[in-house]
């Protein structure tokens, strides 16, 4: 469960995200350089990158959850829970690839939303590979956005990632985009968001929908954002207002809880990294020119542990 939203702003795009998880996981900041082998396609060959890329991951595994590329493509990832969303086979007409490496492999080969799209009937998703073994490959879906502004939600349709147009700005989890729109369009008039009565009339569930239709207005109603510093100040507000706080959402039968493990934001035009853990509310960023040694792997620890400020002097009351 997680929600991504877009902030646009003059010249730019922010793309902020809260990762919503359901058992106990690390995650670090990972920056990978050009011509890294990060894993191996579906026929065992390696799979490399054409451009740098970093982002979070877990575990400090090599599989970006979001991510930016020195070219300001962003994107990131949310569970997408459909059956059979991909495919059994291999296809040896196509590059084959799991759902799990997709994200490190568009940030890594692509330097834009147009080019990444045109290149989707040439790639093919599949839990097993040329060997018939199952691998790991999540109930994803994608949402990217580049530095010209363009933006795209990838749904498995078909058993093939599709792309579609998104004016909504936000992604969340299944259903699809097209089941969104519909739940919205039926709860508020999109062309008149100013006559809705948001104290009353926003869903106040952390389910998928309820997140989409909270998402959107907070999205589309916030004060427009200058530069990318103030949309990225925009995509931690309305993140924060759908956070979903430790131990609120329980799972039956297990005893863990789930809730925002972090937040991130990225900005298409500094080809910036930003992000923030559950507990401390600092935001840590980092760009591609503060990487000492571009050719070498990065990674870096989020403190999660909350910073309490002293000040420096209180004058008398």
């Amino acid at each position: 469960m997680c929600t991504s939203i877009l902030v646009r702003y003059k010249d730019g795009v922010v793309m902020g995200r809260n990762m919503d998880y359901e058992h106990p996981i690390g995650y670090n900041v990972l920056y990978l350089p050009s011509g890294y082998h990060y894993a191996e396609d579906l026929y065992g060959n390696p799979m490399k990158n054409k451009y740098k890329m970093m982002g979070v991951c877990f575990l400090d595994h090599n599989p970006l959850k979001d991510g930016v590329n020195e070219h300001g493509l962003i994107g990131c990832t949310n569970t997408f829970r459909v059956i059979n969303p991909f495919a059994a086979e291999v296809d040896p007409e196509k590059y084959n690839l799991s759902s799990l490496d997709f994200m490190n492999h568009a940030l890594g080969n692509y330097r834009n939303v147009p080019e990444l799209v045109a290149d989707l009937e040439n790639l093919h998703i599949s839990h097993r590979n040329s060997r018939g073994d199952r691998i790991v490959c999540p109930e994803f879906h994608y949402f990217f956005a580049d530095a010209e502004g363009n933006s795209v939600v990838l749904e498995p349709e078909n058993r093939k990632l599709t792309a579609f147009e998104n004016p909504f700005d936000v992604m969340t989890n299944s259903p699809s985009l097209g089941s969104h729109e519909r739940r919205l369009r039926k709860l508020m008039d999109l062309d008149r968001l100013e006559d809705f009565n948001s104290v009353k009339g926003l869903p106040g569930g952390y389910d998928p929908v309820s997140r989409f239709i909270k998402a959107f207005y907070l999205t589309k109603t916030h004060v427009p954002s200058e530069d990318g510093h103030s949309a990225i100040e925009a995509a931690y507000s309305i993140l924060e207002s759908l956070k979903m706080p430790q131990g609120f959402v329980k799972l039956r039968g297990n005893p863990d809880h789930s809730y925002t493990r972090y937040m991130c934001a990225y900005d298409t035009q500094k080809r910036l990294l930003t992000v923030r853990s559950h507990t401390n509310s600092a935001v840590f960023s980092l760009s591609f020119d503060q990487i000492e040694d571009p050719a070498q792997r990065l990674s870096i620890e989020v403190e999660q542990r909350m910073c309490l400020i002293p000040f420096e002097s209180i004058g008398d009351v």
